[in-house]
């Protein structure tokens, strides 16, 4: 991925709206260049600060590059989780499939 096609993916990665793959060709570029993970920086913590103006002040003080860290490991996660799953019911799937066909051969043999 180069450096325009991920900054025009920042907002977004911040409004959760990437694709699974998109999502880890995102990451991937992100953590490997700095110029893009500063552009992203950036429009995550006023993303972040707008927010905060939005909700209700209790005084506390957010540590904005902590939330984006951890936005980053939440999306890693998720694409684990994802690809988990999907090999998951891949498998299943082909099991049901060769017990299917198993199935049929013992019907069609008669055995």
């Amino acid at each position: 991925m180069d450096c325009r096609t991920a900054e025009s993916m920042v907002t977004r990665f911040i409004d959760h709206s990437l694709s699974v793959n998109e999502l880890e060709e995102f990451l991937d570029h992100i953590e490997t260049c700095p110029s893009c993970y500063d552009e992203l920086e950036t429009y995550f913590i006023v993303h972040e600060a707008m927010q905060q103006l939005d909700e209700k002040e209790d005084g506390t003080v957010l540590d904005f590059k902590k939330l984006l860290e951890q936005e980053i490991r939440r999306s890693r996660r998720s694409i684990r989780q994802t690809r988990g799953i999907r090999f998951t019911v891949g498998l299943i799937s082909m099991a049901a499939a060769v017990a299917l066909c198993v199935f049929v051969i013992f019907v069609i043999l008669g055995v």
